[in-house]
């Protein structure tokens, strides 16, 4: 005999029904489950970016302490690790590693550091964009004296190399290891050394123009009187430089010799300087007058045979004592 079930209750073997309160519960349970899966991500983003932040400090000492015992490979290193920590100056991490390689030497690194900082400080103070500008052009001009300095060397290889080819084919004694550095008979190439020669002082010529370029950016305006003076030697020596390199260039050199050749050919005189142009010209007109006066003798000669008469053993009016002119 089974038990009596209670009154007003539910079957046996059905599930009980759930209240009102239950179902609350549930939906709190899983609206913080939710919440809690969107906010863990978040609050890992917060947790590693305050690591960053407070490891920033510890790091930075350590590239200013290799900076300034003159590692500054090391410390453009350190500064370039910065680079994806510093969210608040997005740009001076940029900024020391581009100033660590232009130290280095590394100029194309420093270049695209630094050009990538002045992209970050564009809403960063005026003084802090002309630093960037500054360091920048620096950048440029040492590159231009790096370049130009090798293209002097190769230039100096190809006058040697040339000199030592003319002194061979006159049978004259020349360096034999000009011609063969290697011992391996081979010679080094006129036209090659002469293309290197060009390209490289041209190198020089673009990135003293770069530089120049750069000073005349406007985020330096408001400098002191003393910096203005700086920012107008500075662009006077970037002038200088960029026309010696100019001027050095083979092409250049060979251009202008065929513009002289040219002019002594359009000149009759044979291209002659001015002071001897002037000097054959006052030559042409002594000459000139000295032949002008002895036609004048000639005919003043004449004129006075025509007078008085002449010949050999006669006398003025054919006779002798007092003489008068025949009229």
């Amino acid at each position: 005999m089974s038990a009596p079930r209670p009154p007003g209750g539910p079957a046996w073997g059905t599930p009980p029904t759930t209240t009102p309160g239950a179902r609350l519960r549930t939906a709190r349970l899983r609206r913080r489950r939710l919440l809690l899966g969107v906010t863990a991500p978040l609050m890992l983003v917060a947790l590693v970016l305050g690591f960053k932040l407070a490891f920033l400090p510890v790091m930075a000492s350590f590239a200013l302490s290799s900076y300034e015992e003159g590692d500054f490979r090391r410390a453009a290193s350190v500064y370039g690790s910065q680079r994806t920590l510093n969210i608040v100056e997005p740009w001076k991490a940029h900024f020391n590693t581009g100033t660590a390689n232009l130290q280095d030497g590394a100029y194309y690194d420093a270049i695209t550091s630094l050009r990538v900082a002045y992209d970050h400080a564009v809403d960063a103070e005026p003084m802090v964009r002309c630093t960037i500008q500054t360091n920048m052009s620096l950048a440029y001009e040492d590159m231009g004296d790096s370049d130009m300095e090798y293209a002097e060397q190769v230039s100096a290889e190809l006058e040697a190399v040339e000199t030592a080819l003319d002194a061979r084919e006159a049978g004259l004694p020349y360096d034999e290891r000009v011609l063969d550095p290697y011992g391996d008979g081979t010679e080094p190439d006129p036209d090659e050394l002469r293309d290197r020669t060009q390209d490289w002082f041209e190198y020089a010529e673009q990135a003293y123009a770069s530089a120049e370029q750069i000073r005349g950016w406007p985020d330096c305006e408001d400098q002191s009187e003393e910096e203005q003076e700086q920012n107008e030697s500075a662009l006077d020596r970037l002038e200088d430089k960029s026309q010696e390199a100019r001027d050095s260039q083979p092409e250049n050199d060979e251009q202008e010799e065929q513009d002289e050749e040219q002019k002594q050919d359009e000149q009759p005189d044979g291209g002659q300087s001015e002071e001897e142009r002037a000097e054959a010209e006052r030559q042409e007109q002594l000459e000139q007058q000295n032949s002008e006066a002895r036609d004048e003798e000639d005919q003043l000669q004449q004129m006075l045979e025509e007078l008085y008469g002449g010949g050999e053993g006669d006398e003025p009016g054919g006779g002798g004592g007092d003489w008068t002119p025949s009229w």
